[in-house]
């Protein structure tokens, strides 16, 4: 369409492809914006093997037997690019049941592509410590992300990302940012220390993929796909109670800011942390397995009083799964272990997905987990500290 007033042109197009869009050229720029909505919904029930828990500072809180409907994520996403194809943003809120009925800005952040497949963010996003962790939440094997995966891995912040696909068998995603796990913080609850972060994967045969456990392509060929991810953060200010030093636990699950967690009469106010994990997995013929190992150092613990150490932190998932009918109906089983010197646990659960129009974006699950002790509280998973038991859970999954 001529655009006289302007001296240039207009050329806007709306309709939908995999989300509602609107693209245009003005100018001789070039804009776009996507809109996506996903929604996961989940009816829930655990049935508890223990009365209380007991943490290693010593207080007792009860474990309760819990049923109910579930809205775990629904997510409205923009996405898109302005001015040019090279500049590209995002942004993504979030409303659960499980965080009172709140929306919030969950993902934010704009990009430049500076060269061919290697691209510059600055924003919100998650701290690439985990491959399970960047694996988004749509994509996991089971109704969730493994246990030990949500024991050991960090969260989100804010920072400069560099990623890029350099060659097609080969990502990398590197990081710079506030800390390990500063969602939802401010900048007085967090100190003054910058965390790195990274993680690489190569395809070492084949072709692997999309990053999605599940063999839903159906690969005629073996692909197998190797990895690896680390992050360092110093949390926490001598002298301050900062909210940022709040998420890391004992493998017993007790807080180790928890005052008497370590010893009594000692709270512990900071401390720094290193994370390395290592991942593998494989795709052939409707069959596919994926395992991640995970190894947490606490280090230089800053505390009112003497403490002890805390010991070296380890575990590990691994999932397996089978399309017994390509694209359509799929089984799945997982096994975690988390370890240290405060105790160790186990999960185990066996699960089936149907894909009712043999397309990735609408899948029902069903999946039960028996847990022998949490050492982690994750409502995104359903699984609260100290649970010793079995949990079902039957998920309704949609993206468009």
């Amino acid at each position: 369409e001529a655009d006289t007033a302007n001296g240039g042109y207009r050329d806007w197009d709306i309709g939908y492809d995999r989300g509602f869009y609107l693209r245009g050229l003005q100018n001789n720029e070039s804009f776009e914006l996507r809109t996506n909505m996903r929604l996961q919904f989940r009816f829930v029930t655990f049935s508890s093997n223990t009365e209380s828990w007991t943490n290693n500072a010593g207080v007792t809180v009860p474990v309760r037997d819990r049923q109910y409907f579930d809205i775990e994520r629904a997510r409205l996403v923009f996405a898109g690019h302005a001015f040019s194809r090279t500049i590209t943003y995002s942004s993504q809120f979030d409303f659960d049941t499980d965080s009172r009925h709140v929306a919030s800005l969950l993902d934010g952040w704009v990009a430049w592509e500076y060269q061919d497949k290697r691209f510059v963010h600055f924003g919100k996003r998650k701290v690439p410590g985990t491959r399970n962790w960047i694996l988004g939440a749509f994509d996991s094997r089971m109704v969730d992300r493994p246990i030990a995966n949500e024991f050991f891995r960090p969260s989100r912040t804010t920072g400069i990302w560099f990623i890029g696909d350099p060659a097609p068998s080969l990502r990398y995603e590197l990081m710079i940012g506030q800390g390990y796990n500063t969602e939802g913080l401010t900048p007085q609850e967090i100190g003054n220390n910058f965390a790195p972060a990274g993680s690489v994967y190569c395809d070492i045969i084949g072709n692997y993929g999309p990053l999605r456990p599940t063999e839903f392509e159906y690969h005629e060929d073996l692909a197998v796909r190797l990895g690896a991810s680390a992050v360092a953060s110093i949390e926490g200010t001598p002298g301050r109670q900062l909210e940022e030093a709040d998420f890391l636990r004992l493998t017993d699950g007790t807080r180790i800011t928890e005052p008497n967690a370590l010893a009594p009469g000692a709270t512990v106010e900071g401390f720094q942390v290193y994370l390395m994990a290592v991942d593998a997995a494989y795709k052939y013929r409707g069959w596919s397995a994926n395992s991640e190992f995970f190894v947490r150092s606490i280090q230089n613990l800053v505390s009112n009083n003497p403490v002890p150490s805390v010991g070296l932190q380890w575990g590990f998932y691994s999932e397996a799964g089978f399309f017994v009918i390509p694209k359509r109906y799929e089984l799945n089983s997982h096994y975690s272990f988390i370890d240290g010197d405060q105790g160790a646990t186990n999960s185990y659960a066996t699960g089936f997905s149907i894909y009712p129009r043999g397309m990735s974006f609408l899948k029902l699950s069903m999946d039960g987990t028996y847990i022998d002790g949490s050492p982690t509280n994750s409502t995104a998973t359903n699984i609260l500290v100290g649970d010793k038991g079995f949990l079902f859970r039957c998920q309704w999954q949609a993206m468009f």
